[in-house]
C-alpha cells in the first residue's frame, strides 16, 4: 500500500487489526476520529479493528451513557497505543470491522483510504492524505469537499434511500480525518481550488471502491430485503390464496422458484425499483400537493403498475388474479405502502398464474 499513498515520507505498519500511519514530521490534522478530533498536531493516525476483541461495547444502547462510551473506546485505544508502541499524540480511528482493508485512490497530491461496514448500519471512515503544507481554512474547505464527495458517491452507489441509509443515523466512531503534512500561513485561492477537486475526485472514487466490497450497489433481492420483503414471504402470501387443490410443498417450491425466475426480468424489476422509489417520495411527501396516506380512491397508477408487472409475467391471465391479491392482500402484502402492495401484489399473481399455466 504504501506506494499508493502520495507522501513520499510517510511510514505505514500493518497487522491483521491495526494500520498505523506515520512520519517523523508528523501530520497535520482536521477531523471527528474517535481520538483527535478538530484541527490539532499528531505524529501518527491509527485504524484499529475491533474484531480482536470479544466484547467491545459489553451493553446495550441506553445502558450507559455517551460519554461513558467514548470514554471506554478511548481507554481501550490508549491501550492499543501502548501494546503496539504508537507514539503520541495520535488521531485513532476504531472500525467496527474484521480487518482495515481499504478503498486507496491517489490524485495528483491526494490520497483517499475508505473504509467500509455494511452491518446494522452502514459504516465508513475516511483519511485524505494531502502532500502540502496547508492552513486552517483550507484544511475545513477539504473537510468540506470531503463530505460533499462522500454524499455523491453514496449517491452515485444507490446507498441513500430511507429504506437502507440515514445520514444521520451512523455509527457512533464514524470518521472523517483529513492530514497534511504541516502548517502554513497562506494557500493560494488557485492552490485551494485544485486541492478541493483532488479531494473530491480521490474520495468519491475510493468510497465506491470500497463500497463496492461491501454488496452495492444492490441488487433487486437487495432492495426488497430494505422494504422488509423476502421471497418466502411473498411464497407465504401466494400459498394464502390457493383454492380448489391441496396446498402441497411442490406448489410453494414452484412458486418460489417462478418468484427467483421472474426477478431475473429487467422489466419485472424495474417495476419492483420504481415503485420502492416511489413509495419513498410519496411517504416522504416529496411532491407539493400530493399526499397519498390514506391510499385515496383516486390514485389507481399503483394498480397499473401491479398489472402491469402481473401481465409481464403471464399475460392478461395474470391480471385478473391480480385482482384477487390486492383485494384480499395476504400476508406481506398487507402491511407494504399504497405503490408496493400493487407492485408485490402483481408479482405473486403473475407468478401463481405461470405456476398453474396449462
Amino acid at each position: 500500500m504504501k506506494k499508493e499513498i502520495c507522501i513520499e515520507d510517510i511510514k505505514i505498519k500493518k497487522d491483521d487489526h491495526t494500520t498505523i500511519f506515520y512520519r517523523d514530521q508528523g501530520f497535520q490534522i482536521i477531523g471527528n476520529s474517535t481520538i483527535g478530533c478538530g484541527i490539532d498536531h499528531v505524529k501518527s493516525i491509527v485504524h484499529h479493528s475491533l474484531k480482536n476483541r470479544e466484547a467491545p461495547l459489553p451493553y446495550n444502547e441506553g445502558e450507559v451513557s455517551r460519554e461513558e462510551i467514548n470514554n471506554e473506546k478511548k481507554e481501550y485505544l490508549k491501550a492499543i497505543f501502548e501494546y503496539k508502541g504508537i507514539e503520541e499524540p495520535a488521531a485513532a480511528i476504531l472500525i467496527p470491522a474484521e480487518s482495515t482493508q481499504f478503498g486507496v485512490v491517489t490524485t495528483s497530491n491526494v490520497t483517499a483510504l475508505v473504509n467500509s461496514h455494511n452491518g446494522q448500519r452502514l459504516f465508513m471512515s475516511i483519511l485524505v492524505l494531502v502532500d502540502s503544507d496547508l492552513n486552517k481554512k483550507t484544511l475545513l474547505k477539504l473537510f468540506k469537499a470531503t463530505i460533499d464527495a462522500k454524499n455523491a458517491a453514496l449517491w452515485d452507489m444507490g446507498v441513500i434511500n430511507h429504506f437502507s441509509f440515514d445520514p444521520l443515523d451512523l455509527e457512533d466512531n464514524e470518521s472523517i480525518l483529513i492530514a497534511s503534512k504541516g502548517s502554513i500561513d497562506e494557500v493560494t485561492s488557485n492552490e485551494s481550488y485544485i486541492l478541493i477537486k483532488n479531494v473530491q475526485t480521490a474520495v468519491r472514487k475510493a468510497i465506491k471502491e470500497s463500497l463496492s466490497n461491501c454488496g452495492f450497489p444492490k441488487d433487486v433481492l437487495a432492495y426488497m430485503n430494505d422494504v422488509g420483503i423476502g421471497v418466502d414471504d411473498l411464497v407465504d402470501a401466494g400459498m394464502e390464496m390457493v383454492v380448489g387443490v391441496e396446498k402441497t410443498q411442490e406448489i410453494r417450491d414452484k412458486l418460489k422458484k417462478q418468484i427467483y425466475h421472474s426477478l431475473d426480468d429487467l422489466n419485472v424489476v424495474s417495476f419492483i425499483i420504481a415503485g420502492i422509489r416511489l413509495e419513498e417520495d410519496y411517504e416522504k411527501h416529496r411532491v407539493h400537493g400530493v399526499d397519498v396516506d390514506d391510499d385515496p380512491a383516486y390514485l389507481y397508477s399503483d394498480e397499473v403498475f401491479g398489472m402491469s408487472v402481473a401481465n409481464q409475467i403471464a399475460g392478461t391471465k395474470a391480471i385478473f388474479n391480480f385482482k384477487r391479491y390486492d383485494e384480499a392482500k395476504p400476508g406481506i402484502i398487507s402491511k407494504l405502502g399504497p405503490v408496493l402492495d400493487d407492485v408485490f401484489a402483481g408479482l405473486i399473481a403473475g407468478c401463481m398464474s405461470k405456476v398453474f399455466e396449462v
